[in-house]
Formats: structure tokens, C-alpha cells, sequence
């Protein structure tokens, strides 16, 4: 299993210490620069406090049933 972290930061230095940890403890890394405006950053965060607060998934019903539902044309499944 391979499992994957994303640090942002602006700072320089940080960068260079995040690198030779990474090196030291033999991790593949990527390191991808991109420029934003203050504008597209703020909406940007305003998306991942969204992502970050999850969805209240109570009022979608009984997966079960809609499968059952879904799959009529399929033989009975019985989901464990």
C-alpha cells in the first residue's frame, strides 16, 4: 500500500529540510511549484475546510435498497 502526503508551505527553508529528511529516510518525492493569486488561494481553502468537514451522508437511505432497486435485471445479491 502506498500512501501519499501533501505539505504546502513558502517557505524555502522548510522545503529544504522536508527534502533531506525525505532523502535520509529514502521516500520518493515530487515537488511541484505553482503560483496563485491571493484570490484563487482564498477559494482554494475555502474548498478544502469543505472537503475537511465531510458530508452528512443520513439522509441518502439504504445503500442496500438502492442497489436492489438499481440491479433488478441481476440475480439476488446479498451484500455482507
Amino acid at each position: 500500500m502506498m500512501t501519499k502526503i501533501i505539505l504546502e508551505t513558502d517557505n524555502k527553508k522548510d522545503i529544504l529540510k522536508i527534502k533531506e529528511l525525505a532523502d535520509r529516510l529514502k521516500i520518493k518525492y515530487r515537488i511541484q511549484d505553482y503560483v496563485t493569486s491571493g484570490k484563487s488561494r482564498k477559494s482554494t481553502l475555502k474548498y478544502y475546510k469543505i472537503i475537511d468537514k465531510g458530508v452528512d451522508v443520513s439522509n441518502y437511505g439504504d445503500p442496500s435498497h438502492w442497489q436492489k432497486t438499481v440491479r433488478k435485471d441481476r440475480n439476488n445479491i446479498t451484500l455482507s
